[in-house]
């Protein structure tokens, strides 16, 4: 079964690049997805500093005790790198995790 994932995009409209990406990215979670059933991924615009647009990307994972725990989160000044920036990230807090569970 795979790991559900809810996008939420604030302060720019969703779009299909952005989600491809996304989807490319939590397939990189898919070994660990006995640790969580689901995710959230917030893509929020924040502003514009000096011109260059910046956007806040955070991923939450649904743990088994149902609450849902922050385990990235990224600024960049590109969406798509803020995205794998958070994925990145949450691959690292995975493996540890993996690494002390012993699955």
């Amino acid at each position: 079964m795979g790991i559900g994932m809810q996008i939420t995009y604030l302060g720019l409209p969703g779009a299909a690049s952005l989600e491809a990406e996304a989807a490319l990215q939590l397939l990189r979670l898919q070994p660990y997805s006995a640790y969580f059933s689901d995710c959230q991924l917030v893509i929020e615009h924040v502003g514009q500093p000096s011109g260059n647009s910046l956007y806040d990307v955070r991923l939450e994972i649904g743990t088994t005790a149902l609450t849902l725990k922050r385990i990235a989160r990224c600024v960049r000044d590109g969406a798509e790198a803020a995205i794998r920036c958070a994925f990145n990230k949450a691959v690292r807090v995975l493996e540890i995790l993996s690494a002390h569970v012993n699955l």
